[in-house]
């Protein structure tokens, strides 16, 4: 019984650490936007920014034809972009609360 008791610990870590890479990989597709249309970005609205990086996301992780596909990826910048929040950094679920 210890021994499936593990497993399933396993398998609970393994895809946590499935979420947090694909967190760092949305995160990091945002930082080389930011960083390669910096200037292009400061000029648009809101909107028009939240637009653009989402195609952009589209065109590089959708699962059929992206450069890199990943529907994980893509659903977590799709959330991100697609309520009206701000192109910032995105926060990992249940961010850690320090005492």
């Amino acid at each position: 019984m210890a021994y499936n008791d593990v497993n399933d610990a396993l398998g609970v870590l393994d895809r946590k650490i499935e979420v947090l890479n694909n967190l760092v990989t949305a995160n990091d597709f945002m930082i080389t936007c930011m960083r390669e249309e910096a200037t292009r970005l400061n000029q648009m609205d809101g909107e028009a920014t939240r637009t653009m990086l989402r195609n952009r996301a589209r065109q590089t992780f959708r699962p059929q034809g992206g450069q890199q596909p990943n529907a994980a990826v893509l659903a977590i910048l799709e959330e991100a972009l697609g309520n009206g929040h701000s192109a910032e950094v995105i926060q990992f679920p249940g961010a850690f609360k320090t005492a």
